[in-house]
């Protein structure tokens, strides 16, 4: 579903953010879900404390086929080995994608809580817990069986890697706005244990095009609706809210300008960090494994660069042999593995 935002009410945070554009190589995209002739690519960026970057995923269906940004996005969070999504059925538009983590092993999970106590008293959030708000068409209430609801779809999310919000629209009439009070504590590694939820205090902003950046729009449909073609590129970034009015001296209210790099539409950055294609690498050294459903063996640098590309019938050890020196990301299907050639 889609957040709709208007310039007299969003002001972004002053977050730096990196000047650059971006133009999608497929050649050096690592992560992959799905197979067929077609081809899209999704782009991530969090607006945490973490690394100034941006994370690639591809996506493949066959011809004949319509999937959704939703379908993508799934496809990917479900064979991905780090990327979470968190997502609720919001009503007749579809899904919301109300958080998004990105850790090695989906480690994220285990630092997600749901703080009740937060969002029961936020008055933003208009879903009543106890008595139904029915002005907003909700029509039954969770009570005090919420934390623990909450707590069994973060446990599922460890496994199935989609965190489905259980407070939504189909269970319940309308959904409980409630994703500022999804958020992780006491992360180990921060740089690389990321997550950005939110819904008033900020949200996943959506954006579609083709490869290059520069020609991006902000989606007028959620990823429910969004129907993918052959080539196009989805980039979903997370958007700090502020408010427009700041009061100054004297007691005046001052309007706060928006970011130079502003979407005239809606206030949303346009700005996008460097692309990181390549991702984790899984722990130790093992040997190459090809999939069976992959004809090919691919072998990437830390950059992201495609170095070689064999048929998968090609014993590991004479492709080996054509490496220089140093550590590569080799992918067959969905098998991925970190080599080192000393």
């Amino acid at each position: 579903m889609r957040k709709n935002k208007t310039l007299t009410f969003v002001l972004l945070s002053a977050m730096v953010l990196s000047a650059n554009a971006f133009v999608i190589d497929w050649n050096k995209i690592v992560h992959w879900a799905g197979s067929g002739n077609n081809k899209a690519a999704m782009v991530v960026q969090f607006a945490d404390n973490g690394p100034e970057e941006a994370y690639v995923w591809g996506y493949r269906w066959d011809d004949g086929q319509t999937p959704s940004g939703e379908d993508m996005f799934r496809a990917i969070a479900k064979e991905s080995s780090d990327l979470t999504l968190f997502t609720q059925f919001t009503g007749i538009m579809g899904s919301t994608v109300c958080g998004i983590g990105y850790s090695d092993g989906h480690t994220i999970s285990d630092f997600l809580e749901f703080d009740f106590d937060g969002a029961k008293s936020d008055s933003r959030v208009s879903f009543n817990y106890f008595s139904a708000n029915t002005s907003m068409g909700q029509t039954s209430v969770p009570g005090w069986d919420t934390p623990d609801m909450c707590d069994d779809a973060i446990a599922a999310s460890k496994t199935a890697h989609i965190l489905e919000h259980p407070i939504n629209a189909r269970a319940y009439g309308y959904a409980a706005y409630d994703y500022d009070w999804w958020q992780v504590f006491d992360r180990t590694d921060a740089d690389h244990q990321r997550w950005n939820a939110g819904w008033y205090d900020g949200y996943w902003s959506y954006w579609v095009g083709g490869v290059d950046s520069d020609n991006f729009s902000y989606s007028g449909l959620g990823m429910t609706s969004r129907k993918l073609k052959d080539g196009d590129v989805d980039g979903w970034k997370f958007q700090s809210l502020e408010g427009p009015v700041v009061m100054v001296a004297g007691g005046r209210r001052q309007q706060n300008a928006l970011p130079k790099d502003a979407d005239a539409s809606t206030g949303a950055s346009t700005q996008w960090h460097n692309l990181n294609y390549v991702h984790f690498s899984t722990d130790g050294v093992g040997s190459v494994e090809s999939d069976n459903g992959s004809s090919m063996v691919e072998v990437f640098n830390l950059e992201g660069m495609r170095v070689l590309a064999v048929d998968s019938s090609v014993p590991a050890s004479e492709f080996f042999e054509r490496l220089e020196k140093g550590v590569y990301i080799v992918r067959s299907g969905k098998v991925v593995r970190k080599v080192i050639k000393k």
